[in-house]
């Protein structure tokens, strides 16, 4: 007798020889194959034994039924499982699923993958801020500027919102810096620089000028941006052509538009040295003359109407200073006295800006009477005498001898008789004494002076407990009249108090209300460093959600799928080798009864001896047939996955138990 293996996977004792089967006394000797059943020598008077070693476990070992192929499979009744269908579209990639390392790996990939999306996301939300590298630069010039960036590493990003160039805040200066090494952007000349071009013959004097205006408005313009907070200016003349006519010109007129910078603000008297600076570089232009309006359509500039209304921005800023100047001479005197946060005090100046011009004209502011201021004398004298002797002769009498007057005139005393008249006239001028005084009053006088002080009243006395422990309210302690009138005196000596003047100066005192704390800090969320640590915390809450509401369930469920797996795997293992080991002891025993039974036909008289041992015969086949226990656990069941792993394992196998082996390929090769 053999065992053959049938086609359900069932070790089935089979007939090999020639002999027929025999029966004797009751001994049923049949081979079945039916319902996978092991049939071995079962006794005919009602103690046959039938061992079906299916259970459940189709794994058919040894014989090839059809090309000497090993039929393996798993089923529940020992039939083959169908492979799993992967033709649908997903099919290679449910193939790479199913294989066991990816099975084993894909929990860390997953994890893996889901960090890589956090680590993307938290790269995105902390992208550096951009800022436009350049404003108002040409199309062309913003392409060459985009692209040395580019090539210069620079990361720079075209915002799509204005179509400008942006670069990271922290490189913006480095930015600009490079493009001017690189001459960027390309600018056409502006300003006095384009009257360098050649004009052509045809060009007409009306071009010429308007070219001019256009130069000088640049020029004017670019000398207006040296000015700290102005970033942006257009200059507009009005020039008309000069007429010979006096009647007839008209003064040029200028206009202004000024930016200024974000957060800066324009002073006045940067606005009047604007209005000098235009006024300075147009001939025949005056300062009246020049209108600056800023981005807003403000007017910056005074005009004359509303000079002649009021104040001027220059009188105002005197008024100001002048009450700064009287206000903090009473805080530095009164804060020694009664502490510096316990004084408040206003002062209040009436100028008078008018100016006065007077000439005075004074006489005899002495009383010495009149004064001689020229004298002119004046004396004729005419003398005559009568003719004598022969006309036409001289005479024969000597001249007289001349004498010397007084007067260093020579006289020659006449032989004749003579005539002499004499007329003299004077002439004064009389000065009274005068004095001619010419007075220019200065400007902003004080005419009134108002100063008003106001004093905390000071702490309240506490007093002691009373005889009965409780609390005694403190004693309110004010300033006392005395002490409030000096004080008045001092305020009226710093501030120079004049009673002509009307002037008024009023100290009170007043209980001060505590001022509320000012808080300076900055809303949460305004705190960039607060809404930076948000937002990784956010994410930091959302990837630990992610991780335990989505990939610890899937990674548990993948685990927990592997481990069934591998479970399940062992268990029918150990089942294959159970039923292996029990069809080996099968054999085995079959194999005995056969020799006993030929052995019985060739000496009848030994079976009765051996009848007589049936019993034990048979408990010792139970304890035969219980299958040992393997040192082959299913772990590595599990893992031998290659050819050299499988060769090992049977190794081993074989080396557990040499003899349940040797059974098995025994059989297999004696059915074979």
């Amino acid at each position: 007798m053999a065992t053959a293996l049938a086609n359900t996977g069932t070790f089935v004792p089979a007939q090999v020889d020639e002999q027929p089967l025999a029966t004797r006394s009751g001994v049923d000797r049949r081979a079945s194959g039916q319902g996978g059943n092991l049939a071995t020598n079962n006794p005919g008077n009602g103690g046959a034994m039938a061992n079906g070693m299916n259970n459940g476990m189709g794994n058919a070992m040894g014989m090839p039924n059809n090309g000497g192929m090993v039929a393996s499979g798993y089923g529940n009744n020992g039939a083959m499982v169908a492979p799993e269908d992967y033709s649908g579209l997903f099919g290679p990639i449910q193939r790479t699923l199913a294989q066991p390392a990816v099975k084993r790996a894909l929990p860390v990939l997953v994890i893996a993958l889901v960090c890589l999306l956090f680590a993307i996301i938290f790269v995105v939300m902390n992208q550096p801020a951009y800022r436009p590298v350049m404003t108002g630069v040409t199309e062309g010039d913003q392409q060459a500027v985009y692209e040395a960036l580019k090539a210069a590493d620079y990361k720079p990003i075209i915002d799509s919102s204005n179509g400008q160039v942006t670069v990271p805040t922290d490189r913006y200066h480095a930015a600009r810096i490079f493009l001017a090494s690189k001459g960027l952007p390309k600018t056409m000349p502006t300003g006095l620089d384009a009257l360098k071009d050649q004009s052509a013959l045809t060009t007409s004097q009306f071009m010429e000028q308007a070219r001019y205006n256009a130069a000088m408005e640049q020029e004017l313009a670019r000398s207006i941006l040296q000015i700290e907070t102005i970033q942006a200016a257009r200059v507009h003349l009005a020039i008309t052509k000069p007429s010979v006519f006096v009647r007839d010109r008209t003064p040029p007129k200028a206009s202004v538009v000024v930016t200024p910078q974000s957060g800066r603000t324009v002073s006045p008297l940067q606005v009047q040295a604007m209005v000098h600076l235009i006024a300075s570089s147009v001939p025949l232009l005056t300062p009246d003359n020049v209108v600056i309006v800023d981005n807003y359509g403000k007017l910056m500039t005074e005009s004359a109407s509303e000079l002649a209304m009021g104040l001027t921005a220059g009188q105002t800023k005197h008024k100001q200073n002048q009450e700064d100047l009287y206000r903090q001479r009473v805080l530095q005197i009164l804060s020694p006295i009664v502490g510096e946060a316990n004084v408040r005090s206003q002062v209040n100046l009436a100028l008078d800006f008018s100016q006065t011009e007077t000439t005075v004209e004074d006489y005899d502011t002495g009383g010495k009477g009149p004064k001689t201021r020229s004298e002119i004398l004046s004396e004729d004298r005419n003398s005559s005498k009568d003719a004598g002797g022969v006309p036409g002769t001289l005479s024969n009498t000597a001249p007289p001898t001349p004498t010397t007057t007084a007067n260093t005139q020579a006289t020659t005393p006449s032989a004749t008789d003579e005539r002499s008249t004499i007329a003299s006239r004077s002439t004064r001028n009389y000065e009274i004494d005068r004095s001619v005084r010419h007075t220019k009053s200065a400007t902003g006088d004080i005419q009134r002076l108002s100063v008003a002080v106001v004093i905390n009243e000071r702490a309240p006395t506490p007093q002691p407990k009373n005889d009965k422990g409780e609390d005694v309210p403190p004693v309110p302690n004010p300033y006392t009249p005395e002490e409030l009138e000096r004080m008045t005196q001092l305020v009226r000596g710093v501030v120079g108090f004049d009673e002509a003047r009307k002037d008024v100066v009023s100290v009170v005192q007043a209980k001060f209300e505590p001022e509320a704390p000012m808080d300076l800090s900055i809303p949460w969320y305004k705190d960039e460093s607060i809404m930076n640590s948000i937002k990784v915390a956010t994410l930091g809450v959302t990837f630990i959600g992610f991780l335990l509401i989505v990939v610890r369930p899937y990674v548990m469920h993948t685990l927990n799928k592997e481990k069934e797996a591998a479970a399940a795997a062992a268990k029918a293992i150990q089942e294959e080798q159970e039923a292996i080991a029990a069809a080996a002891q099968a054999a085995v025993l079959a194999e005995e009864n056969a020799k006993r039974e030929a052995l019985a036909l060739a000496n009848p008289e030994a079976e009765a001896g051996e009848e007589a041992s049936a019993a034990e015969t048979l408990e010792e086949m139970k304890a035969k047939m219980k299958p040992k226990k393997s040192n082959i656990s299913a772990e590595m069941l599990d893992t031998a996955n290659t050819y050299d792993d499988k060769v090992a394992l049977i190794r081993m196998v074989v080396a557990d138990d040499q003899g349940r082996v040797a059974s098995v390929l025994k059989n297999m090769i004696k059915i074979s």
